[in-house]
């Protein structure tokens, strides 16, 4: 009787995995690159959105599997490194807020887009205040408040846009569509 080999994936299928895997992290990284374009000039605005915040949140909510932690942190840390501020920052800032958003998955997950907005408006105002708290303690005084409200508000109004972009990039490269 001839013996039946295991089963074993394809070249294309493993390249497909290893694809899938990387793919909401070097996103997170694209986003980073983007934080240092200059749109500002183009939109007549001094005011860049938190794009590593759009992945970091929508990764969190939609396949937190395929974006953990470590990612998170990396892509922090080299948000902090590029931008010349304090080293570690962001990167603490979003590792809190995607634990705090990961604890509360389960009320957005399923529901319409504006609840899934609404949260992520209320993860960007989590993520502003504790970055604004972090650098009064560091700073030893109250730094004004304008200048993150205002930050974080153009990255909640841009967010539509990055979900959809996100969710086209997901139905493209992970689910094949």
């Amino acid at each position: 009787m001839p013996r039946l080999e295991p089963y074993s994936p394809t070249p294309a299928a493993r390249a497909g995995r290893i694809v899938m895997t990387v793919m909401p992290f070097a996103m997170g990284l694209a986003c980073v690159l983007l934080s240092f374009v200059p749109l500002g000039r183009i939109v007549g605005s001094p005011l860049t959105p938190a794009f590593p915040l759009m992945a970091i949140y929508y990764w969190a909510i939609v396949r937190p599997e395929m974006f953990p932690p470590l990612a998170v942190f990396t892509v922090g840390l080299i948000f902090d490194l590029l931008s010349g501020g304090a080293i570690g920052l962001w990167a603490f800032v979003y590792v809190v807020t995607y634990a705090v958003v990961i604890s509360q998955r389960m009320l957005v997950m399923n529901a319409p887009f504006s609840v899934f907005w609404i949260g992520f408006l209320v993860a960007a105002a989590f993520a502003g205040a504790l970055a604004w708290g972090v650098v009064s303690i560091s700073h030893g005084m109250f730094v004004p408040l304008g200048p993150v409200s205002r930050h974080m508000a153009v990255t909640v109004a841009v967010f539509p846009i990055f979900a959809m972009l996100f969710g086209r990039i997901q139905a493209r490269v992970l689910l094949g569509n």
